[in-house]
């Protein structure tokens, strides 16, 4: 029987590891923002990046002071000023709210941000990010 020794085994799967991850990283991220209310700050990345027609996933980041996460809001989100609001999943105390949303045509769709602090409902505010922004650029 001749078996291969699990150092090789090891090699050619962190190869091939690598090989399959390189493909992934071709797109460049779009970030929309930062916008501001009040104390906090709001990006919001897309799955995909960019946005395409279809469902997009909406990654919005809410933060304090650069680093602080933004909790305690209830976060819903739509596309078209008619379209009924889809509250966004709380990602654990991240500041991280999630939703997938229908994009129709990115070019000249925004996505309307609305904000509220769970234990004040009139503290309040919608934030509008334009869909069609360019990828982020490394300096």
């Amino acid at each position: 029987m001749n078996m291969i020794p699990s150092r090789l085994i090891s090699s050619l799967l962190g190869s091939m590891l690598l090989l399959v991850l390189s493909g992934c990283g071709n797109e460049q991220a779009v970030i929309l923002g930062p916008q501001y209310w009040e104390d906090l700050g709001f990006k919001v990345e897309t799955r995909p990046s960019p946005p395409r027609v279809g469902m997009n996933e909406f990654i919005v980041i809410a933060s304090r002071d650069e680093y602080k996460p933004g909790v305690g809001l209830v976060v819903m989100l739509r596309v078209n000023k008619n379209d009924k609001w889809r509250q966004a999943i709380q990602d654990g105390f991240t500041g991280v709210y999630r939703r997938a949303v229908r994009v129709d045509d990115p070019a000249t769709q925004f996505l309307y941000v609305h904000v509220r602090r769970s234990k004040d409902e009139k503290d309040e505010t919608v934030l509008v990010f334009p869909l069609n922004q360019k990828p982020a650029t490394s300096s």
